[in-house]
């Protein structure tokens, strides 16, 4: 080896060697939520948590339970008028206009896929006969849940903004958790967070296309979905539920600068943990489903029908309803056991977060 070429290689040793030199930074982690839990969907113990039982804004995220509430006292194919009020919502919408005339189910998918605000506050003017009665209606399934951290529920819509009903919500992630095991329970609104599409004709004689904005389903094996939100005064929030083994798990993330992330090693963590290390953990209270009355009468609705969405894969076909969900209730305050039947299937999704 010649010198020079012994002096080229001397100096390129020794810049490799050098500290840093052509090394990657290592990656930064994200700082942590402003508030998570994690839950067994199954017994209700809270695994893990951080400020999960200060109360927050969490954006769209509170449309679970909107949902919840309507499905207990709307039968799914009940008419839904559109109120000018209901039409002027601002954001993420489904362009309903006043007069229109259109079903719960469809408004329900628009609630839960595109987090429609419009569909919201239609739900809720039908469901209770205006949004202020509609707070009555949350703060007594509240109640009825065993919500805890004086959770204030006033907008549908999971809005905080002057487009809210006073000012909006305030939930902790910890009481999220207590909702999103009753909206475990209905077999109904699972089959829509499932959905990687929803096609439909509207109450305005048009087709639509609704494609699920969560991006947990494609991301996470098992995932069921729940619901994504963002505000520019909440951030980033998301209720994640996934199956795995036989259990299903819970994690609740709030003002998250990467909540998919944050979701999904949370749901690692709980799927890691086992049955047996649960004993003394907090444990969330007994699921309580509603007793589906009309708000206005007090009176039986019809019986509500089973959902059967039309949802178009990636070729375009109809795949079948995807869950089979079964409560097994036993004594008067039982814990719930949530067995749902795990689908294959195609998703598409669009990467956007809703207000």
């Amino acid at each position: 080896m010649s010198r020079g070429v012994s002096v080229v290689v001397a100096l390129v040793l020794l810049f490799v060697g050098m500290p840093g030199a052509g090394a990657q930074p290592a990656p930064v982690a994200p700082p942590p939520p402003r508030a998570w839990v994690l839950v067994d969907a199954d017994s209700g113990a809270v695994l893990d948590g951080g400020s999960h039982r200060e109360p927050m804004l969490v954006a769209s995220v509170f449309k679970i339970l909107t949902a919840l509430v309507t499905i207990e006292n709307l039968p799914l194919d009940a008419d839904v008028p559109v109120s000018e009020r209901a039409a002027g919502m601002p954001a993420r919408r489904m362009q309903l206009e006043a007069g229109e005339v259109w079903t719960a189910s469809d408004l329900l998918h628009a609630l839960l896929l595109v987090s429609a605000n419009d569909a919201a506050v239609a739900l809720a003017e039908r469901t209770a006969g205006s949004l202020e009665s509609f707070g009555g209606m949350l703060d007594r399934t509240a109640e009825r849940l065993q919500l805890a951290d004086a959770p204030v529920l006033k907008d549908p819509a999971g809005l905080d903004d002057e487009f809210s009903v006073d000012g909006g919500n305030r939930i902790s992630a910890r009481d999220l958790a207590v909702v999103a095991r009753a909206f475990l329970a209905y077999e109904e609104l699972v089959a829509i967070v499932r959905l990687p599409e929803y096609r439909f004709t509207g109450g305005d004689n048009q087709p639509h296309r609704l494609r699920n904005h969560n991006r947990l389903l494609t991301m996470y094996p098992g995932s069921v979905g729940l619901k994504t939100g963002y505000t520019k005064r909440a951030g980033h929030t998301l209720i994640a539920a996934a199956e795995r083994d036989g259990r299903t798990m819970v994690a609740v993330v709030l003002g998250a600068v990467d909540p998919y992330g944050s979701a999904t090693r949370l749901l690692d963590q709980g799927f890691a943990t086992p049955v047996s290390a649960q004993a003394g953990l907090d444990h969330l209270p007994p699921v309580s489903l509603g007793d589906a009355l009309e708000p206005d009468t007090g009176a039986a609705p019809a019986p509500r029908p089973v959902s059967t969405p039309v949802a178009a894969d990636a070729g375009g076909g109809a795949p079948p309803v995807p869950t089979d969900l079964v409560v097994l209730l036993a004594g008067s305050a039982p814990a719930v056991a949530i067995l749902i039947r795990r689908r294959k299937t195609s998703r598409t999704t669009e990467p956007a977060w809703p207000i």
